[in-house]
């Protein structure tokens, strides 16, 4: 039988993030960022990870990247890199350091980035079957939500899960999941992929 999620108390360093998460809530609150022009339509994190990493070369700023869905990048799903194969994004240390910090320690995370899902937006159905191949799972903490009428939520196979400020999810990505936002308020979460075998209990 295929697990959609997992418990997260069987990934205590993950569920630490968790429990520190206000952290990364205080510095995304303080985050002031432009939407860049660059998008990850049919781009391998590796691909898009060498377009950033370009631009900031020829002196672009850092900030958001348009998600795939859209023509051009999808402005409604926007993603923050943070951290590619272990290695934090340089720009991404001065503008997140603390969080940053709380993810130094860990090893085995291919890639963390804020994803950020506009007010009444939906994710359509998806799926990472690349993800089984390298041993990964993923990970969403919730940063922020509504507050009230929180109707922001996250489909792995079938189940639910509501994305409330300040807890974690930890699930299967090669199985088909889509996300919806169906508030007036942005949803933004820690995005995460990661070695499941470097962080499961033993």
């Amino acid at each position: 039988m295929t697990t959609a999620f997992y418990p997260l108390e069987d990934f205590p360093a993950l569920a630490n993030l968790v429990a520190n998460c206000s952290v990364m809530q205080q510095e995304l609150a303080a985050l002031d960022a432009p939407v860049l022009d660059i998008d990850r339509t049919n781009k391998p994190h590796q691909h898009v990870h060498a377009e950033l990493t370009e631009h900031l070369q020829q002196g672009g700023d850092y900030g958001w990247l348009k998600g795939w869905g859209a023509e051009g990048g999808n402005h409604d799903w926007t993603q923050y890199a943070l951290l590619f194969r272990d290695t934090p994004l340089g720009p991404a240390q001065l503008t997140m350091p603390r969080t940053l910090a709380l993810l130094q320690p860990l090893k085995g995370l291919k890639v963390v980035a804020l994803a950020r899902l506009a007010p009444h937006s939906f994710l359509s159905v998806h799926r990472h079957p690349e993800l089984t191949a390298e041993g990964l799972l993923q990970m969403h903490i919730t940063l922020s939500a509504a507050s009230e009428a929180n109707y922001a939520y996250l489909n792995v196979a079938g189940e639910f899960y509501q994305q409330k400020p300040g807890t974690g999810a930890i699930f299967d990505g090669s199985l088909d999941h889509f996300a919806v936002n169906a508030t007036a308020v942005a949803r933004t979460i820690i995005y995460m992929e990661f070695e499941k075998e470097s962080f499961i209990k033993q």
